[in-house]
């Protein structure tokens, strides 16, 4: 994981206030290790009751292995947050996965999403660059309100730059 993605998350966790929180049920989408820690789960450390991470592979940290990419085996309504970098560049239809993870958020529960703007391509399977209007779309199809939505575009660090992390927070309102 690249460092602005746990610096990008660590402001939206702040900008929701998610921090001032404990006993919170979180699920990370798409953090399965790869010899690494590739979860947001040191950010959270004093914040969760359960920390559950899906991946569509079995791996180092997976709670949850997804028998297709749109499917989480998890109830409805389950979770506080829902957190995932790095990951929807690699899933061919994001709205399916987003709706279906609006879907294990409870009411009034947030999505923040870390995905590349720019950058290489970098593995087998990599779809997608999400432009300014990528996830406001997503969230009008996935009846998410957009809380906050930006394009990281000042990165220093050189592992980092060619990314430009786009980072959206959704939250799912009560319909």
């Amino acid at each position: 994981m690249h460092p602005s993605s746990l610096k990008n998350m660590q402001i939206a966790l702040e900008k929701i206030k998610i921090l001032d929180k404990i006993n919170l049920k979180i699920l990370d989408v798409g953090g399965r290790g790869l010899g690494e820690d590739r979860s947001y789960k040191s950010l959270l450390r004093n914040n969760f009751l359960d920390y559950h991470i899906a991946d569509i592979v079995p791996g180092e940290n997976v709670t949850h292995v997804m028998s297709n990419p749109y499917q989480l085996p998890l109830p409805n309504n389950y979770y506080d947050l829902i957190v995932s970098g790095q990951t929807l560049e690699h899933v061919k239809n994001p709205f399916k996965l987003i709706f279906e993870m609006t879907r294990v958020l409870k009411d009034d529960g947030f999505i923040i999403i870390i995905a590349p703007s720019s950058g290489p391509r970098h593995d087998i399977i990599d779809c997608w660059r999400f432009m300014d209007d990528s996830f406001k779309a997503i969230a009008e199809e996935t009846n998410l309100t957009v809380i906050d939505d930006w394009i990281d575009k000042t990165s220093d660090d050189k592992k980092s730059r060619p990314w430009k992390d786009h980072i959206f927070i959704g939250q799912k309102l009560k319909l």
